[in-house]
């Protein structure tokens, strides 16, 4: 007799790495070529703060024993950046299971999240192994994301609405006064969870926070990671902001020692770290500048970005040029996981990075 999983199981796939999502060790092994620019990941090309590694060296000392359970110093530091209290703030093994803990927390079998199209997809997952129903709004026009779309998608069985700002993949924003308008008229009892994993890239100053919106619209959440600007992705660290009464709720569900003492220690040496962090977030813009500006130059339609990536129409097929690409040992993601094959998503690099890219893409469309 066969153990049965339980029945959202079977519907589910296991994350399985297609070349974008391959590590560089790996692609050096597929493509046969030492030097990979990978730019399908939106990692920094930066690394992290030297503090954030020196802190990590002297804490590694200390692996053999267990971190403080509830992470309470980097949330407090969190805390006091933002003039928040400690217990407004939850962490989380990276992004991913910062999400998750909202659904396990207050998604029921049954009960709906609203989600756009497209954007990231860990939010209609989270929402399916808590036994939610996603319920998916296209795009709006433009490739924007359809405010309008989602408010009438509320149900009575509608439990809560997920915004990525800046969205992934497009990196467009929602701007603060279209935001407010929108959180007016969602109901007191639907949590918005806004994901903010790009919000340090952000120069718009029409850009409004939803830590800024918590006094106003207690239903507000808002994630934070530590894997984009401070260059940290590999240690996994993502963080909620909400009332102190949801967050109390979401520590029920979250695992004890769910962050190690290495990654404690490193966030808080980075947090602290702001001339690193202004100095990344200023590359990044002047380079986004520059690669939105080539990019349009050779005929490509590119949408604008708040982030540390391009969302690109190409106007033909994205996996000729991809595949040309990464035989140059240079990797982008294609549109097609969106279902939007002429497009491409492309992580900012750095300098030599985006001119390696730059040349590679004019060699390829010489060749076409």
């Amino acid at each position: 007799m066969r153990i049965e999983p339980r029945s959202v199981v079977k519907e589910l796939h296991a994350f399985h790495p297609a070349m974008p999502d391959r590590t560089r060790s790996e692609l050096r092994q597929m493509l046969g070529r030492e030097e990979i620019v990978k730019l399908s990941f939106n990692e920094s090309p930066y690394g992290p703060s030297p503090k954030a590694v020196a802190a990590i060296q002297a804490a590694a000392g200390q692996i053999h024993c267990y971190p403080d359970a509830e992470g309470k110093t980097l949330r407090t530091q969190i805390a006091s950046f933002y003039t928040l209290e400690a217990d407004m703030v939850y962490l989380g093994n990276g992004g991913d299971e910062t999400i998750t803990l909202v659904t396990q927390g207050f998604l029921s079998p049954g009960e709906e999240a609203i989600i756009p199209q497209p954007t990231f997809e860990q939010y209609a997952f989270a929402a399916r192994l808590a036994g939610g129903i996603p319920v998916r709004v296209g795009r709006g026009s433009d490739m924007r994301t359809d405010l309008p779309g989602m408010l009438a998608a509320v149900t009575p069985r509608t439990k809560m609405i997920f915004l990525c700002n800046p969205n992934n993949p497009t990196g467009m924003l929602i701007r603060g006064a279209e935001l407010r308008s929108f959180l007016r008229q969602v109901p007191e009892h639907v949590m918005v969870v806004l994901d903010e994993a790009y919000g340090e890239f952000v120069t718009d100053p029409a850009f409004v926070s939803g830590i800024q919106l918590l006094a106003e619209f207690p239903n507000v959440l808002t994630i934070r990671t530590f894997s984009k600007v401070y260059g940290l992705a590999g240690l996994r660290l993502g963080y909620g902001i909400a009332r102190a009464e949801t967050v109390s709720l979401l520590q029920r569900v979250r695992s004890p020692f769910n962050v190690n003492c290495l990654v404690l220690a490193a966030a808080i040496s980075a947090l602290d770290d702001t001339d690193f962090v202004a100095s990344v977030a200023r590359r990044n813009s002047l380079e986004r500048e520059r690669l939105t500006r080539e990019f349009t130059v050779l005929g490509f339609k590119v949408y604008p970005s708040q982030t540390n990536f391009l969302f690109v129409d190409l106007g033909f097929d994205s996996t000729g040029l991809c595949g040309s690409l990464a035989r140059d040992g240079i990797i982008i993601r294609p549109g097609t996981g969106w279902q939007l094959p002429t497009f491409v998503r492309i992580s900012i690099g750095s300098s030599e990075q985006n001119s390696l890219l730059l040349a590679a893409v004019k060699k390829a469309l010489q060749e076409k």
